[in-house]
């Protein structure tokens, strides 16, 4: 087994250095002065009942995840909210080279984001901000051969064994066997996390996801941690047991701020430009509150997938229905709503939590020398977090005067402007819920 942090995280961090690296050759290419962007600031509700217009620049990766917004863009959901999607009719495509610098330099103004990527930058500037959390990647697992007949370690935390003992139990079986691994040591962490907290020790054949994939599939393999999600997808949809995922780990593992998982968390997000944050704050809660209600939508109905479907096969090179990107999502990175804020931005005890992940993955940029210890904070980059409890507030209060203004005799105008609020709370979007429940109360 690798325990050398130095080495499991070579891969990793090397591509961060080059980011690093990136991050002036970007600042010098584009002009982009260097300059300090302290920390969210909220701007007021406009004034009046009209919906003000503004226009979005959008870049988006090529994943399902990452795409789920063309749902939105169809639906004319976006256009609902005012806001009008540029600089194509579906934004622009981006991938994980270029999104960053496209934000850097104003090209996009938001972009769907794993926001570590942009991390880096911040050696040069601190431009870049990540505006919301969407979903947490589960795609990591330590699979075994269906024909063992093993049970898992969510198997035995059902039977109720605490996390100390179902993690031991379930990875028992590996003991003096061989796990398959990729070549990749992304995966490392989380294989060294199992072995550390199950206290099981097991040997390891390194192979590509291609060739591990066709042995699995013919039976030539017990165990295996696949580097691909979509190998552990389509292992499970084979029967393949999953022993322990990374999802387990999030869940069960100890958390706070000291966890030896905090470091393994990935949450896939929105980046921004925080020039175009501060001049549109208002704007950007507006989105925030379409991707809202897709994300609560899709989960209603899984139809709307097929919306997706084709969009996603144009640039990721995938051949799937909407079932199959449903399947994907909700196997490997499910959706977070609205309420998850409270997991990801008011629990310090969740391992999920921004400032214990960010806090570990600060750390680990600095110790890895790609960031100079400055003092950097998990909320200098997350304005995720602030800008979540100010919609939140939003929520609480407009909710409050609906429920006020229910039942009373209001004139036809004002009775008019409760429907309009009723309806923006309906759609996730609290700020205009807020203005209108307000005029109506006036």
């Amino acid at each position: 087994m690798v325990n050398s942090k130095t080495e499991r995280h070579r891969f990793f961090w090397s591509r961060a250095s080059l980011m690093a690296g990136a991050a002036g050759l970007w600042m010098a290419s584009f002009g982009i002065a260097e300059a300090q962007y302290t920390e969210y600031q909220p701007a007021e509700p406009e004034a009046g009942t009209a919906l003000p217009e503004a226009a979005v620049n959008f870049g988006m990766r090529p994943y399902a995840d990452n795409t789920f917004y063309v749902i939105a863009m169809k639906k004319g959901w976006f256009e609902e909210a005012g806001i009008a999607i540029g600089p194509e009719e579906l934004g622009m495509k981006i991938n994980d080279t270029n999104g960053t610098a496209l934000l850097l330099n104003g090209q996009i103004d938001i972009a769907s984001q794993y926001c570590p990527l942009m991390l880096p930058t911040y050696k040069s500037t601190e431009k870049l901000k990540c505006i919301a959390f969407t979903d947490t990647f589960l795609g990591q697992a330590i699979l075994a051969n269906p024909e063992l007949g093993l049970k898992s370690f969510r198997d035995y935390i059902a039977e109720g064994m605490d996390f100390d003992e179902a993690i031991k139990t379930a990875l028992e079986p590996m003991t003096g066997k061989t796990l398959v691994t990729p070549p990749q040591l992304s995966n490392r962490p989380f294989t060294d996390a199992a072995a550390e907290f199950s206290g099981v020790k097991w040997d390891t054949q390194v192979l590509e996801d291609s060739k591990s994939l066709v042995l699995a599939k013919s039976g030539q393999i017990d165990f295996l941690n696949p580097e691909g999600a979509p190998v552990v997808f389509t292992l499970e949809q084979a029967g393949w047991t999953k022993l322990l995922g990374i999802g387990d780990l999030f869940e069960y593992a100890p958390g706070g701020a000291g966890s030896p998982v905090a470091p393994l968390v990935a949450i896939v997000g929105i980046g921004a430009n925080a020039d175009f944050v501060n001049a549109n704050q208002n704007t950007v809660l507006r989105f925030l509150s379409v991707v809202w209600r897709t994300i609560d939508a899709v989960k209603k109905d899984p139809s709307l997938y097929d919306l997706q479907a084709p969009y996603l096969n144009s640039v990721a090179g995938t051949d799937l229905d909407g079932k199959g990107v449903q399947g994907t999502v909700d196997s490997l990175h499910p959706f977070a709503p609205f309420d998850y804020g409270e997991t990801y931005f008011n629990n310090p005890d969740s391992v999920l939590y921004y400032g214990n992940a960010w806090g570990a993955m600060i750390k680990e940029f600095v110790d890895n020398g790609i960031l100079p210890d400055e003092g950097l904070t998990p909320d200098d980059i997350i304005w995720a977090a602030a800008i979540w409890k100010q919609m939140e507030d939003y929520r609480v209060q407009s909710e409050k005067m609906i429920g006020d203004l229910d039942g009373q005799t209001l004139s036809d105008d004002k009775k008019a402007l409760l429907d309009q609020a009723k309806s923006y709370y309906e759609k996730f979007n609290y700020l205009d819920a807020y203005r209108l429940a307000t005029a109506a109360g006036a």
